[in-house]
């Protein structure tokens, strides 16, 4: 774009100001987005190393010491790194095997892999792993009390309250990061010299962590079998009298496992080269299955009923039964929606605040991510690559993990903010500050910085030039950041579940509560509504973006 047409984009009768009141414009709004930076996510986090060596006489590694000889705490390590390895595992095969059939086969149904994958990767996993209990409960699961008591084979029922259980939920949520990252890799690279490495290193240590971080289907699955793991313990801790020490030591074993798993990745990659030889032109030649590609869709079809056809099917018709059983279908009924949004003052609470807070989160971080993303690319100041670095750290931190690091904090702080849906907002906006700095930064990238330079040099201000120049070329990636980050917040529990309060309460912990006190069906109507607000976020991001931000991979991480 020329000098000229830059001059024509901006608004008559500008007049440059003062280099100093230019200077200082510029200078309050990175400075700015430095201190909410350093206060949303570099502040707590010393918080919780410090609170995690505070003893009553100084310095002190007896909550080290405890949580590292404990045996609830070891039993608790003990059992997330066997989650975690078998849900790497199963994930990796699954990923990897529907990817290669997308890619590299003529199976029929890729659409539904696409589908399949796609939802799995966006559901929240307490809702999957809620829906599962209904029917595989060891009691009252409606398929396994018609297993059992109505067709007479008891040795076909299973226990969802189990590690395998646990297991089985995790997967459905994590094998799409392989599958997504997989058939990305094995589109992009022609079939004669494919390198499984990548795919193996990167997927196998992503799922691992996110396997170890789903507080939520963890509680749900876990608990009932006394089946502890990290994220439950730590929420456990926080039963009175709250033990803040040991939840911050634990909370920092968790932080170490994930870094430990990522710096892996990082170093296995490190030390390989990936060089795709052929062009974009390069198409790989189709393997022919024959009679096997009906036996590969007929897998497909079976995961997707075991991840998104059953599950879902199951709380739409929990959602409009009197009772849950075998008989349901003789009472339906649409009280229990009259009940959640009309009569239950709780959860038309509970949904107001998600979508306050969804909204003023996605804008704070997408506004946050935008500045941090300009200086980082825009600017020579020294410290700019910490400043992005800082900014994605809490892309690899559990949620619960920022609750305790925010509560150590704002409890040392004189502002009383715990339990406040402010509190909830800054939990939000730190840990999803990453995909806001992220759709910047893309967008930021495929912008020329001679466009805004010649803006400048026309007299336009800093401020003008953002506004006129810059803010338009990229809002279209900066409004799929805003929704990319507002999808996960409605559904966040993780954090949610140790920092909310009964005026402050969101979607998800009233699902998760609602649960915990029995309340079937109107449990499987409120999961629905909140689907229903995932739904139509999803529908937009993927308007905005032409249908390609899911597919490509660029969906936000679900961690509930």
């Amino acid at each position: 774009m020329t000098t000229d047409v830059v001059s024509a984009t901006l608004r008559p009768g500008l007049v440059r100001p003062p280099l100093r009141d230019r200077l200082k414009l510029e200078h309050v709004v990175m400075g700015g987005a430095v201190v909410a930076l350093i206060v949303l996510v570099v502040l707590p986090l010393l918080s919780l190393l410090f609170g995690s060596v505070k003893g009553e006489q100084g310095l002190s590694f007896d909550h080290f010491s405890e949580v590292l000889s404990g045996r609830l705490y070891l039993t608790a390590l003990k059992n997330s790194l066997i989650l975690g390895a078998w849900t790497s595992l199963f994930s990796l095969v699954l990923g990897l095997v529907l990817a290669w059939a997308v890619s590299r086969t003529d199976v029929p149904g890729k659409p539904l892999i696409q589908l399949t994958a796609t939802l799995s990767y966006l559901s929240p996993p307490f809702l999957t792993a809620i829906a599962l209990t209904y029917l595989f409960s060891p009691n009252a699961g409606l398929i396994n009390v018609l297993m059992r008591d109505t067709a007479g084979l008891p040795w076909l029922t299973f226990n969802i309250f189990s590690m395998p259980g646990l297991v089985l939920v995790t997967v459905m949520h994590t094998f799409p990061f392989v599958y997504l990252l997989a058939s990305s890799a094995l589109l992009s690279v022609d079939a004669s010299y494919e390198e499984a490495a990548q795919i193996l290193g990167a997927s196998k240590l992503r799922a691992f962590v996110n396997a170890l971080a789903l507080f939520g289907s963890q509680a749900i699955i876990g608990l009932p079998a006394r089946i502890f793991t990290l994220p439950t313990r730590i929420y456990a801790l926080f039963d009175y009298p709250p033990e803040y020490g040991l939840a911050s030591a634990l909370s920092l074993v968790l932080v170490l496992i994930t870094v430990v798993a990522l710096y892996l990745q990082r170093a296995f990659l490190a030390r390989r080269s990936y060089v795709t030889l052929a062009g974009k032109g390069s198409r790989p030649q189709l393997m022919q299955l024959g009679a096997l590609r009906w036996a590969m869709l007929g897998v497909v079809i079976l995961i997707f009923i075991v991840s998104i056809g059953a599950p879902y099917a199951t709380l739409i018709a929990v959602s409009f039964s009197k009772s849950w059983g075998l008989d349901f279908w003789k009472g339906l009924t649409l009280a229990n929606y009259k009940f959640i949004l009309f009569d239950y003052n709780v959860t038309q609470r509970a949904i107001l605040n998600s979508l306050m807070l969804a909204t003023a989160a996605a804008t704070i971080a997408v506004v946050l991510g935008a500045v941090i993303g300009w200086i980082d690319l825009r600017t020579r100041i020294p410290g700019r690559r910490f400043l992005d670095y800082a900014a994605l750290i809490p892309l690899g931190l559990p949620g619960i993990v920022v609750a305790v690091a925010l509560i150590q904090f704002w409890l040392a702080m004189p502002i009383a903010l715990y339990g406040t849906l402010a509190i909830l907002l800054l939990a939000y906006v730190g840990r999803y500050i990453p995909l806001g700095v992220r759709a910047a930064n893309s967008s930021l990238r495929q912008i020329d910085p001679s466009l805004e330079e010649s803006a400048q040099i026309l007299g336009a201000s800093w401020m003008t030039t953002m506004r006129e120049i810059t803010l338009p070329l990229i809002r279209p990636g900066l409004f799929a950041g805003w929704l990319l980050v507002f999808v996960p917040v409605i559904q966040e529990l993780s954090a949610s579940i140790l920092l909310f309060s009964s005026s402050s309460i969101t979607l998800a912990v009233a699902v998760y509560n609602l649960y915990e006190t029995g309340y079937i069906e109107p449990v499987a109507a409120l999961a629905m509504i909140n689907m229903v607000i995932i739904g139509v976020a999803i529908w937009l991001a993927n308007w905005v973006g032409g249908g390609r931000l899911v597919s490509r991979g660029d969906a936000a991480p679900v961690s509930a």
